[in-house]
Parts: C-alpha cells; sequence; structure tokens
C-alpha cells in the first residue's frame, strides 16, 4: 500500500511534515489515554472485589480491556480520518487511484497482534495458576448441587467437640460418624468462612449438571453428573455474597440464586463471609454444631430446625419458613390436605409425608412432575437424610395445618 499517495489523496508523494507528527504524536496520546480511561471506568460497575482471586482476575480483565480499548479506538480513529479525508469531494467521477499490497505494513499489523496474545495468554496463565494452586490450612467444604437448590456440607474433628461432651446422649447418626470417621457433619443452605481464609469448595451434583458462581468472589466452575471438581478462593472483605447458578438445570433453575425475603431474611443459598474466624465460629459453627449434638427434645422443633439443611426451599412455598419455590407443591397446611390420603391409597398425613420424602415419585399431586430427589437412608446413598431427621421433618410439616 502506497501511504505516501493516500496522505496527499493525489498521488504525489510528499514529505511528512511536522505539523503532521504533531498530529500522530497527539491521536497516539489519546488513543492510550483512551485506553487506559475505558479500562478503569469500566470495572467500576462491577459487584465488590471480595477475594484475592477477584483482584488478580479484575486485573488481568483490565489489562485486556486496556489493549482492547486502544485497539477499539485506534480503528475507529482510522476509518473517521479515512471518510473525511479521502471523501469524494463535489463533482469527482474519477477512479480511486489503484492500490498494492505493502509487505512492511502487512507484517507489522500480524506480529503485533501475534505479540500481544502471547503476552495475554502468559499473564492469564499465570493468574490462573495463582487462583488454582493448593493454599496452606485450607477451608474444605463440600458443595452439593441439585434441583433447585445448594447443599453445604461441613466437617468437625472430634477434638474440636466440647471437652465434657457425653457420647452416649448423642443422636446415632453423629455418633456412627464419629465412630467410623473421627468427624461429624452437618449441613447447611449456605457457605460460610472469615476474611482471610483460604476456602476449598469441593463439589458434586446429585443430578443434572449445574455450575457454582459466586459473582464477587469472581469464581465460576461447573458441577458435572459423576465427577468432583473443585474450585478454591481466599475472602477479602466481610459481607453477604449471593451465590448462582450459571447452568441451565430446569424449570427452577432461578430458585438456586439466593434470594432476600420481605422481612430481609436470607433464603437459598449464600456466601457468608465473617469478619474473623471468632466471628465465625461464634455466628456460625459452634451453633450450629451444637444444634446437631445436641437437638431439642420436641421433634417439631427439630424438624424446623433441620428442614432448611436439605434442598426443599428451592421448590416449595412455606411461608412459615420465608420459601418461595414454585415448581413443588406448596407446603402451607398440609397436615390439612387429606384429600391425598385415599388418592394416594396412605392411611394416615404421617404415612403421607413420610413417603413423600423417601418415595417421592409415588405419589404426584396433580399438575406436578416426578423431580424430586429420593432423600435416602443410608450414608453412602445420594441425598442422605438420616431417619432421625426424616421423622423430625414429617413432626414438624404435621404441625402446617
Amino acid at each position: 500500500m502506497n501511504l505516501s499517495k493516500l496522505s496527499s489523496g493525489r498521488g504525489s508523494s510528499k514529505a511528512t511534515s511536522p505539523l503532521s507528527l504533531i498530529w500522530i504524536a497527539v491521536a497516539g496520546l489519546a488513543i492510550i489515554v483512551g485506553g487506559i480511561l475505558i479500562s478503569t471506568v469500566t470495572p467500576l460497575i462491577f459487584p465488590t472485589q471480595g477475594s484475592a482471586e477477584a483482584q488478580q482476575i479484575d486485573a488481568l480483565f483490565q489489562f485486556m480491556l486496556a489493549i482492547g480499548g486502544m485497539i477499539f479506538l485506534l480503528v475507529q480513529g482510522v476509518l473517521l480520518y479515512s471518510v473525511l479525508r479521502f471523501r469524494a469531494r463535489p463533482g469527482d467521477r474519477a477512479d480511486g487511484p489503484p492500490i498494492q499490497g505493502n509487505t512492511t505494513l502487512e507484517f507489522v499489523w500480524t506480529i503485533i497482534p501475534a505479540i500481544i496474545v502471547v503476552i495475554i495468554t502468559i499473564y492469564a496463565y499465570q493468574v490462573w495458576v495463582s487462583i488454582q494452586s493448593i493454599k496452606p490450612n485450607e477451608q474444605l467444604v463440600e458443595a452439593v448441587g441439585l434441583r433447585f437448590a445448594w447443599i453445604f456440607n461441613y466437617t468437625v474433628p472430634e477434638e474440636e467437640l466440647p471437652p465434657d461432651l457425653d457420647r452416649e446422649a448423642l443422636p446415632a447418626n453423629v455418633l456412627a460418624s464419629l465412630n467410623n470417621n473421627g468427624f461429624m457433619t452437618f449441613s447447611s443452605p449456605q457457605l460460610h468462612t472469615w476474611v482471610g481464609q483460604p476456602v476449598h469448595v469441593r463439589m458434586r451434583t446429585e443430578d443434572v449438571n449445574h455450575a457454582f458462581w459466586i459473582p464477587g468472589m469472581r469464581v465460576k466452575q461447573d458441577l458435572l453428573a459423576g465427577r468432583t471438581t473443585d474450585i478454591r478462593f481466599t475472602p477479602v472483605e466481610p459481607g453477604v455474597y449471593r451465590i448462582v447458578c450459571a447452568e441451565l438445570c430446569g424449570s427452577g433453575h432461578g430458585n438456586m440464586a439466593g434470594e432476600v425475603s420481605a422481612n430481609g431474611d436470607l433464603i437459598g443459598a449464600w456466601l457468608i463471609v465473617h469478619q474473623d474466624e471468632e466471628a465465625f465460629l461464634r455466628e456460625f459453627l459452634i451453633p450450629e454444631r451444637d444444634a446437631v449434638l445436641f437437638p431439642p427434645a420436641d421433634p417439631a422443633l427439630r424438624g424446623r430446625q433441620v428442614i432448611n439443611n436439605y434442598a426443599c426451599a428451592g421448590c416449595h412455598v412455606l411461608d412459615d419458613l420465608g420459601w418461595v419455590g414454585i415448581t413443588g407443591p406448596s407446603l402451607n397446611g398440609i397436615a390439612s390436605r387429606t384429600q391425598r390420603l385415599a388418592a394416594g391409597g396412605y392411611s394416615t398425613m404421617e404415612e403421607y409425608i413420610y413417603r413423600s420424602i423417601r418415595y417421592p415419585g409415588e405419589y404426584l399431586v396433580p399438575g406436578y412432575g416426578n423431580i424430586m430427589p429420593a432423600f435416602n437412608p443410608e450414608p453412602g446413598q445420594p441425598n442422605y437424610m438420616p431417619e432421625e431427621d426424616l421423622e423430625a421433618i414429617v413432626a414438624y410439616l404435621l404441625t402446617q395445618e
């Protein structure tokens, strides 16, 4: 391409004037400043950087955005200049100048993008290695995705239990876990940690593929059927962060995202980052641990306590607990739905509710499909629900008249 002919517009060769050099310098400076400005302003609309990984990922994104912004401004500037400088003048009917290739120019605009891509690749790989690396003293939490909720399983080693604990007075499932594994487990619909604590979330799905996404942490990972996947992050800001499923998993997909009820309660999946470890223990771990170790004597109270540890809120409506699911039958007044006894061949509402949880496909409420997972009685089975929890949940639901 004969650039001197293009710059003159008449095909004559001219040396670049000092004024032209000044304009080129000004345009280059404007492109650089504009790219930096784009990379600085755009991330202001992002969620708070809640983790160390978010800071690294955002820095990488800003770097790519700056380069992309400069290229965008360069291309648009050249287009605008060409439209104005080389436009057809009134009365001009002549053909444009014949333009041939310019090997040097083509080499330059090939090698520069190649160099940029290599630099971005190296930078991105370093960030990926950093956020995937195993951190010392990680907090391990198991995340289970199922239609349509998240469940988080925590372990407490036996040495961290109260020293004066009477093992023989423990619930049977807790005692069995201590004897077999050396630790107790409990579940929660929320993920809890504290500032500065590296978190390792080990994930699996009980049914279809899901995707675990915390926008504020800038982490997202697929849950694949038949596989265990992992994600790591280290919170740097205390607060409440929404957890979302980013993989369309069915009609209740939207219910897997954390919600806030009308009275301000958190419903469903949220990441709660406490100020420090002491706050984490005081506000979450110890109360949840003790609720499992020392359950209420009244089974209905215990049922109200443990039902939130399962996926029921993702599908059902239950005003008493603020549930707003839409893909399953409402549980409001479930104890009074006696018309289902004859339809399902049950003798009592207790039997109906019990079998609806253990064998959800046995009787389907008209208008609803068979999408509820079966909660199984054995620890090695999917969707494990101890018999003690099931009986307590049935007792609680029988109070909903």
